[in-house]
């Protein structure tokens, strides 16, 4: 009888969670990463984080401006293959995606609740850049307060943020019955590296995010917000918070869009690059 519970405990949060999470829909995506693995062989490395030992893929030129990659929860950054393999792209950036901590190569299964530690294990791998510019940071749902984070702990190394579909308003996290027994011993050992780090992050990210409530002002860099108001996962009213917070003379452009659900990155990748473009234009007016 135990071991029944136990089961259907462990396929009801596999399911829940599954449907709440940041992973890919499109089948694609694996022969993409295959592709780049061909292309650039010894291009997935590692580096010393502040806490520990990150994973990331790059590719373009070390010697231009850095453009950061940061995944949601779960995720890796094989979610960000097609941007790291786009030819306009790697002519103009060097392009830099990297797993979180807890994910894939950095310490899969070691969860890291704190935003500010996540933040400072991102920005080493500026390291690799060799332009002396800051660079432009782009995160999808539970990359976005990581960015944004980073941006306020370390305005002088972000020079651009790209919000896609973040959660950053406390007032919106909220959890669910079966995330707490989640935690709990045999629960825990039974679920997947990945979804268990998943629920370990999100569980305190309303607690880190009213963290963050008065450093918004800390913000300097150039911003692009991207929204789907048909996002069932990340509520819109995110978009509205990041608009109060922020300083509206660094946002360059709003792209609120009615008919769009939370897969951005792989459905319209297309106001991802015009983010890109849109922040590129903004920063070299400022030159």
């Amino acid at each position: 009888m135990f071991s029944t519970k136990i089961t259907t405990f462990i396929g009801t949060f596999f399911s829940v969670l599954a449907l709440s999470s940041c992973i890919s829909p499109t089948g694609n995506l694996q022969a993409e990463v295959n592709e780049f693995k061909k292309e650039f062989p010894n291009q997935i490395q590692k580096y010393d984080g502040k806490n520990r030992t990150m994973n990331y893929a790059w590719s373009g030129n070390s010697a231009k401006q850095a453009l950061l990659f940061v995944h949601g929860s779960p995720g890796s950054w094989e979610g960000w293959v097609h941007f790291l393999r786009d030819p306009e792209l790697l002519k103009n950036f060097q392009l830099i995606a990297i797993d979180r901590p807890g994910y894939g190569g950095s310490g899969e299964g070691k969860t890291e609740v704190s935003l500010a530690a996540q933040a400072e294990d991102l920005l080493e791998v500026l390291k690799v850049n060799k332009s002396q510019r800051p660079a432009i940071l782009i995160g999808h749902s539970y990359g976005g307060p990581v960015i944004a984070r980073a941006a306020m702990d370390h305005p002088e190394k972000v020079a651009g943020l790209i919000f896609v579909a973040s959660s950053v308003d406390p007032d919106l996290e909220s959890t669910k019955w079966f995330q707490y027994p989640a935690t709990w011993w045999p629960f825990r050992v039974l679920i997947p590296a990945a979804l268990r780090v998943c629920n370990e992050e999100i569980l305190p990210l309303k607690a880190e995010l009213q963290k963050m409530a008065p450093l918004w002002k800390n913000i300097s860099a150039k911003v692009v917000l991207i929204q789907g108001q048909k996002d069932d996962l990340v509520p819109p009213g995110n978009l509205d918070y990041l608009i109060k917070n922020l300083n509206q003379t660094n946002v360059v452009k709003i792209f609120k869009i009615q008919e769009m659900n939370h897969f951005v990155p792989w459905q319209h990748p297309e106001l991802i690059f015009q983010g890109i473009h849109e922040i590129n234009a903004a920063l070299r007016s400022g030159d």
